[in-house]
């Protein structure tokens, strides 16, 4: 076996029943690169550079490359449909060593795509390509905006999860994390299927974008979320109209404008008419002062 083994691993295969020892090859004779996710704050990226494509960037640039710096050109290619080197949303430039074969690269931004090129950087700014990558996405380093109707939890499996998560033993401020993940959870409750039996209320605010260059300003609005479930085979309406039930569950958005006075009276009956029940929704925005 040789004495220069490779920086991965070994492979053993069996031989007429015994196990032998085999270098995993330290390329494969062809350039290339690929950029992978580790996760919302780092990418890694690896490569392999034939020592033909060496003596071709040789033959071509010369002495240019001698002084050159070898880098990795980090593009952003986020909504980008074809990238063809130099439409990128922008990028990023930093140093590396081509003899090291991979290379941990910080995100400059999570939940974006992004494509690395490997290259020399010469003196006059030029930027001679050598491999670039496939894209990659990384995921967002935040709870998603997204609220989905179709995924729900209860809340005792939510304070079960939570607990687990370690939130009790921070220290202090541990209390006002439940209370703020426990306000996001009650949020993306809103619209989910699984409400409970009484019929709730909420308020979601929006804020929209302003003029930047005023000296104080305030801008909201809101809707109004109502939900709930019924018995089986209930017929039940909002206001007078019957709405559909969907295993028994309903959701109602509706906008709230300033001034607005909402009276949703939410009753159900059995298909005889004789039991009735009645829930009073009631909400009032007060005009912005």
């Amino acid at each position: 076996m040789a004495n220069n083994l490779s920086s991965t691993s070994l492979i053993k295969p069996l031989v007429q029943g015994r196990p032998t020892e085999e270098d995993i090859p330290s390329g494969y004779g062809k350039t290339e690169s690929y950029l992978l996710p580790k996760d919302p704050a780092w990418m890694f990226l690896f490569w392999e550079i034939t020592q033909s494509t060496f003596d071709y960037l040789k033959s071509q640039y010369g002495d240019l490359l001698n002084t050159a710096r070898t880098i990795i050109r980090l593009h952003d290619v986020t909504g980008v449909a074809l990238f063809n080197g130099t439409n990128s949303v922008k990028y990023y430039d930093m140093p590396v060593i081509l003899e090291a074969k991979s290379w941990y690269i910080h995100a400059p931004q999570s939940g974006r795509a992004y494509i690395a090129d490997i290259g020399y950087l010469t003196e006059d700014g030029r930027f001679i390509l050598v491999t670039r990558s496939n894209a990659t996405a990384i995921p967002p380093g935040h709870i998603s905006d997204v609220i989905d109707d179709k995924w729900m939890i209860v809340e005792g499996d939510f304070q079960k999860l939570l607990k687990l998560s370690g939130a009790d033993y921070i220290g202090l401020g541990a209390s006002e994390l439940m209370q703020v993940v426990g306000q996001r959870w009650k949020l993306t409750e809103l619209t989910q299927s699984g409400a409970p039996q009484s019929s709730w209320s909420s308020f979601a605010l929006h804020l929209d974008k302003v003029q930047e260059d005023e000296d104080i300003w305030l801008n909201a609005d809101c809707e109004i979320i109502i939900y709930g479930s019924a018995s089986k085979n209930a017929i039940v309406s909002i206001n007078g109209q019957e709405i559909e039930l969907k295993d028994g569950k309903f959701t109602i958005h509706r906008h709230l404008s300033a001034g607005d006075v909402v009276d949703l009276p939410i009753h159900a009956r059995n298909a005889k008419g004789d039991k009735t029940r009645r829930v009073d929704i009631k909400a009032v925005r007060e005009p912005g002062k």
